[in-house]
């Protein structure tokens, strides 16, 4: 009879383990296909296409030109410089009290009065610079090779920048222990904080995702994209991001549900190696 109980436990121990992974999986249909296809696109989109627009020799070198005059003016060049070392005198006489001691309460003012001029003549001139940004790229477009290869490259950087956050909490949740008790077991204990830590990936790259939709903006209207292509090129450009945040958030949940199910089958394996609970002493009462 134990023995049969074990087998029955050993059993309904593996039939959970499934279930609980069918429970995970999509169930196959229209709805399931259509998302299958929107990752691949996503994934080629992001990692195989090519740029689907060529500019014409004039529009290249045009842009060339804009870009060099934008990033070697020697205005904009002298501005910073002057802007930097008004700031660093400024924190030369910038101490605690200044205003009432002397002669930092003469000089401070006078100090801030050239940092400020010189702060809105470098903000004038970036400005133009700026400008001259805009305009190189709005000569080539945003589904150029220079556009394709900007907005990849932003992608990219605000990842990291969520992986990065996801690190920084699941640091902070090890420095500061979550969950657990003394009397808890190892494996739960484990599992407690594998779960944290897919928690804090996932929290870490959908943020990366909102944050790239708002860098994606900016690049349309730096490059000055019309409403229509604006609209595709969001459509793809979004396609791919979150094809490659939901292939690594659903690997890593894949891979846990998978750790899950095949511990339940190998404790399933054991029970049933076993053969049966060990039998018990029967007493025999004499007379």
């Amino acid at each position: 009879i134990s023995s049969s109980r074990t087998l029955m436990s050993s059993g309904e121990l593996s039939r959970r383990g499934s279930n609980a992974v069918g429970a995970f999986l999509p169930t196959p249909g229209p709805r399931a296909y259509t998302a299958l296809v929107w990752w691949a696109f996503g994934l080629y989109a992001l990692f195989l296409a090519k740029a689907p627009y060529t500019p014409s020799i004039e529009a290249e070198e045009r842009y060339d030109s804009l870009m060099q005059q934008a990033m070697f003016s020697e205005e904009g060049h002298v501005a910073e410089r002057q802007y930097r070392r008004a700031l660093q005198e400024l924190d030369q006489v910038n101490v605690f009290f200044w205003q009432w001691r002397e002669p930092y309460n003469r000089l401070v003012p006078q100090r801030k009065a050239v940092v400020a001029r010189a702060r809105a003549e470098f903000e004038a001139l970036s400005r133009e610079r700026d400008a001259l940004v805009s305009d190189a790229k709005a000569t080539v477009g945003i589904w150029s090779r220079h556009g394709v290869e900007e907005v990849r490259s932003r992608f990219w950087a605000d990842y990291q920048w969520g992986k990065d956050i996801a690190k920084r909490m699941s640091f902070w949740d090890v420095v500061f222990g979550v969950g657990g008790r003394r009397d808890e077991e190892a494996y739960v204990t484990l599992l407690r904080w594998v779960g944290q830590i897919m928690l804090n990936f996932t929290v870490g790259l959908v943020s990366a995702l909102v944050r790239f939709v708002f860098t994606l903006v900016g690049l349309l209207w730096e490059y000055k994209t019309s409403l229509l292509s604006a609209l595709l090129f969001f459509a793809v450009a979004f396609t791919a991001a979150s094809s490659m945040v939901a292939l690594f958030v659903g690997g890593m949940y894949a891979t846990a549900v998978g750790g899950v199910y095949l511990a339940a089958q190998s404790q399933a394996a054991r029970l049933e190696g076993r053969g049966g609970a060990p039998r018990q002493r029967v007493r025999h009462h004499y007379e």
